[in-house]
């Protein structure tokens, strides 16, 4: 494996190599096709390999789901986790008609450019990837223009850049670095973070008895409220749902007893990666630069198209979900737990033990129901 050498779907010129490159500027992008296309890289190169893997908008990107399906089967590890906003170019041929009856892009831009398309009356024409567009555009499609990476089709020859500003408000996407398994030890990453996969049955509007006694397992020992582990992806799947935490490293046999382990009714996917910094700080941190209304309340949710996230910011809680009355409940539950450690004399910040005393009161007297989130539209925040 060679670390000066990333592996993306697209190559530098998509939205995924923009995104490496200013998350590793010394590093050399290679394109390895599309992002299904790295399942068959996998066992003959090492990698490192960065894919789409959540958008504010659309949630989950389906050509990654093999992600969750790879952590769960112990084939792949994850060194590093990040968002960045997403920006589209809109490009046309020089001298085209100011027309916009088709635009074509990446599928997603559908929902994360939805107010420039709609104002136009535009058609979006869906392809896998920016950079798929952009070429079949530059062979003759009859569009009018693209919708593309940052810089791309800037001083090109036959074409300009009519719009630097084309996505929704609050249009970010998550990006995941990967290695397979057999690299992972190798990758000689500082581990701050540590990642682990959980699988239990789908969330209903209560959790069940066994979900519930999982999460008061995994909290059982808490000292410090900095320790917890934090909940940042739920991916939905067929009758059950993929949890994936960060934080100390967490072991089966500490929060499953014997019967729960041989039941299979959930299973834990040890050391699923790790990274040098905690996903949820940095997202806090593009949020307090580049989205504040996702960060300016105690309780958010963002209510995309088919996805959701879940803030409580004080505590440095950030979730994504796919349906928010199916994740709801567990972060209500999660946060009312945090209450209780810190009622029960958990160590907490100054800032946590002034969120913890404003909120103590309605806590006590309603439970987790005292949490109002205030809702923010991914389109206009």
């Amino acid at each position: 494996m060679n670390d000066h050498i990333i592996f993306c779907p697209g190559g530098a010129r998509s939205q995924t190599g923009a995104a490496v490159s200013i998350r590793y500027p010394d590093a050399s992008i290679e394109d390895c096709g599309n992002i299904s296309d790295v399942l068959t890289h996998l066992d003959s190169n090492l990698g490192p390999y960065v894919v789409p893997i959540w958008n504010s908008h659309q949630g989950e990107v389906e050509k990654a789901q093999y992600v969750w399906n790879h952590i769960e089967e112990a084939k792949i590890k994850i060194t590093d986790i990040w968002a960045k906003r997403i920006e589209f170019w809109f490009v046309r041929r020089t001298g085209d008609a100011t027309t916009h009856g088709k635009i074509g892009s990446v599928v997603v831009a559908k929902t994360q450019c939805s107010v420039f398309l709609g104002k136009r009356g535009a058609e979006l024409v869906g392809r896998e990837l920016t950079t798929i567009a952009f070429a079949e555009y530059r062979e003759g499609a009859a569009w009018d223009g693209v919708l593309v990476a940052e810089r791309q089709g800037e001083n090109e020859a036959n074409y300009e850049v009519v719009s630097k500003q084309t996505a929704n408000a609050n249009n970010f996407t998550s990006f995941i670095r990967l290695v397979p398994s057999r690299a992972f030890a190798a990758n000689g990453a500082s581990a701050n973070s540590w990642l682990t996969g959980v699988m239990m049955r789908s969330f209903s509007s209560s959790l069940e008895d066994s979900q519930q006694s999982f999460f008061e397992q995994m909290l059982a020992n808490i000292t410090d409220l900095n320790d917890i582990p934090k909940l940042i992806f739920v991916f939905k799947r067929t009758a059950k749902v993929g949890l994936l935490f960060e934080g100390t490293r967490l072991y089966a046999s500490d929060l499953l007893d014997v019967e729960e382990l041989e039941s299979g009714e959930i299973s834990i996917y040890e050391e699923a990666g790790a990274t040098a910094e905690p996903y949820t700080k940095e997202l806090d941190s593009l949020f307090t630069e580049t989205f504040p209304t996702l960060n300016h309340d105690d309780f958010i949710v963002q209510d995309g198209v088919s996805t959701c996230l879940f803030a409580c910011p004080p505590l440095g809680l950030y979730t994504h979900g796919y349906e928010i009355d199916t994740v709801e409940p567990v972060i209500r539950f999660y946060i009312s737990r945090l209450f209780q450690l810190w009622n029960d004399g958990a160590k907490s910040t100054p800032a946590q033990d002034d969120f913890f005393e404003h909120h103590k009161d309605s806590w006590q007297e309603k439970g987790s129901k005292f949490i109002t989130f205030k809702k923010v539209s991914p389109i206009s925040g």
